[in-house]
């Protein structure tokens, strides 16, 4: 098939068929009027080719953006001047949209997705106004006579991932109806790092370094990240972070220096709120240069360590302060998450009240499924679940939901892997795992997820691997009490000496969070038990009844827990009731 690259313009007659049945000769005559007077010429001069007409509408090739986008100004602005003596429900108006992008070629015809694509940016676009892609935008900027204002990503029809768009700016058009909207993602760009070596020959290493951050971020599913192209404009440029953010339409925005001095690195690079201009995040590395790709693959892999779950929970806490009643479907699922992660009286209940809210604003949003089967997972973990089975099955048909609406959801893996090892079926979660990781190596939920399959699994190598991986890629993560506590079980089933007293600090600072699970005091008494001091299992049993009354040894059996099913601590597990765990009936450690 022959196809080429190429900008497509899409127009309509907004309300065709009320005006043809309040007046279908006139409107016929003026349509045609229209035609030949203002939009044909409008086409001509921007060396446009009308592919085809569709009665109350025409598709357009233009040789570039800018001729695209100015025809379609020059339409416009001749078409609202030409029918403003007509009453406003006469006017004729058209919605235009406008993209670039590759196409079929068959005969005189064009198809395919950027077709497509420019059909659903007509549909976006007001009466009377246009709408532009981001490929239309990086082209046209400070190149047309108007402004454009971000509408952020939109979800449109038969179109698996959002489009950003922009709405060109035109007198007495009124704003797209979709304006930020629904399910708005957290937005970033990276602005190519300064380099202040001594030579500037170090720019490839410079820009290698950028590409690889942005190609990174772009793995995280519920962050919007602009492309290379985008930001690399603005390289050798005066930096006013503001300004640019406003260009591009973010929030967020990275930058960064490198300086090689000698035989080593410095590189510096922090995290702006462009709205507020707060700095959220900030870090420095020295490194040798010896080995010049791995280190470029270790900084890369340190800052988005460092900026994933700074910027997850700078939109958490963004969430948290502003009003319920004025709050969007991504508001809503960050609140909704951030109550999840805090896990006080109530909070669970009012999590998931949330995330049903962002549903009802968005039925298509995959993120707050996926935090819907992450909280049932949630209340399964931490004994607040009054039906297991139930719970888990809930949580799968969340997880598979998201996965419908998104089938690269690194969260939705990570969810649907944890609830299907504790439902007792580590066999088939570990394979899900491992497909989310294809995905996304850079989320820690994800490898958490990998090695509480592998513990389950009795693969301690593989538990300590992941979960070591889990706390290198996300030092602050809400869920490091996992982590760690993950790690110490870990070792414990490799078992040996050093791996035992290793397990025991690990456990220990699983436990000293505040906000934790049983799982860490449960460990410790039984490394204290294997190891014969009594002493210490009861106090770590009356520490873990402190926090949690209502735990005992039945509930510890009924959930599934990782010292069962073949675990050398099984027996020592049986043994903590006569060191002060209840043996009681299963029931719900309330919040």
């Amino acid at each position: 098939m022959e196809r080429r690259l190429t900008t497509i313009m899409a127009a309509d007659l907004v309300g065709y068929s009320r005006l043809m049945a309040a007046d279908e000769e006139g409107t016929i005559s003026r349509l045609r009027d229209a035609r030949t007077y203002v939009i044909d010429p409008a086409i001509m001069e921007g060396g446009g080719r009308i592919v085809k007409t569709m009665g109350d509408g025409l598709l357009v090739e233009f040789p570039s953006p800018v001729l695209a986008v100015r025809a379609a100004l020059l339409m416009q602005r001749n078409l609202i001047s030409r029918e403003s003596p007509q009453k406003e429900d006469r006017r004729l108006r058209f919605r235009i949209g406008i993209h670039l992008g590759d196409v079929v070629i068959d005969g005189d015809d064009i198809l395919g997705d950027c077709v497509n694509i420019t059909a659903r940016l007509e549909t976006i676009a007001p009466a009377g106004g246009i709408c532009i892609s981001r490929a239309i935008y990086d082209h046209v900027q400070s190149k047309i006579d108007a402004g454009m204002t971000w509408l952020g990503p939109q979800s449109v029809k038969n179109i698996p991932e959002p489009i950003d768009v922009w709405q060109v700016e035109l007198d007495g058009t009124a704003p797209s109806p979709v304006r930020l909207s629904g399910q708005v993602r957290a937005s970033i760009a990276v602005l190519p790092f300064q380099n202040f070596s001594v030579t500037p020959d170090q720019d490839f290493f410079v820009d290698g370094l950028v590409e690889d951050v942005i190609t990174e971020l772009s793995r995280f599913r519920w962050l919007f990240v602009i492309a290379r192209n985008s930001t690399f404009a603005y390289k050798g440029t005066a930096k006013d972070v503001r300004k640019i953010a406003r260009e591009l339409g973010v929030r967020y925005v990275v930058e960064g220096s490198v300086r090689r001095s000698g035989e080593r690195l410095r590189i510096t690079v922090q995290l702006v709120d462009a709205l507020s201009g707060a700095h959220i995040w900030a870090e420095r590395w020295d490194r040798p240069i010896a080995d010049f790709f791995d280190v470029q693959d270790e900084i890369t892999r340190r800052i988005i360590a460092g900026i994933e779950p700074e910027l997850g929970a700078h939109e958490r806490s963004l969430a948290l302060a502003k009003s319920t009643d004025n709050l969007t479907a991504w508001e809503l699922c960050h609140r909704g998450f951030a109550e999840l992660l805090s896990f006080e009286a109530g909070s669970q209940a009012t999590a998931e009240k949330f995330l049903r809210q962002a549903l009802e604003h968005d039925p298509n949003f995959a993120l707050p499924y996926a935090y819907l089967a992450r909280h049932r997972y949630a209340l399964v973990l931490w004994g607040r679940a009054a039906d297991v089975p139930v719970a888990i099955e809930q949580g799968l048909s969340f997880a598979t939901k998201a996965l419908e609406i998104d089938r690269r959801s690194d969260i939705a893996y990570a969810v649907m892997s944890l609830l299907l090892t504790v439902g007792g079926r580590a066999a088939e979660a570990m394979p899900v795992a491992e497909q989310g990781l294809a995905l996304n190596q850079n989320y820690a939920f994800l490898h958490f997820a990998h090695g509480m399959a592998a513990v389950r699994l009795r693969d301690a190598d593989t538990t300590i691997r992941a979960a070591q991986n889990a706390i290198d890629l996300s030092p602050h993560d809400p869920s490091m009490f996992a982590f760690k506590t993950l790690l110490g079980i870990g070792l414990m089933l490799r078992g040996e000496p050093d791996d035992l007293s290793t397990a025991r600090m690990h456990l220990r600072e699983g436990a000293s969070f505040e906000r934790t699970t049983y799982y860490p005091f449960i460990g410790s008494a039984l490394l204290a038990l294997r190891a014969g001091n009594t002493d210490e299992v009861r106090i770590w049993i009356s520490d873990a009844l402190k926090k949690f009354p209502n735990l005992n040894a039945e509930h510890v059996r009924e959930a599934a827990h990782p010292f069962y099913e073949g675990s050398p601590y099984r027996d020592y597990l049986d043994r903590l009731i006569e060191h002060g765990l209840p043996p009681g009936e299963k029931r719900l450690i309330e919040e």
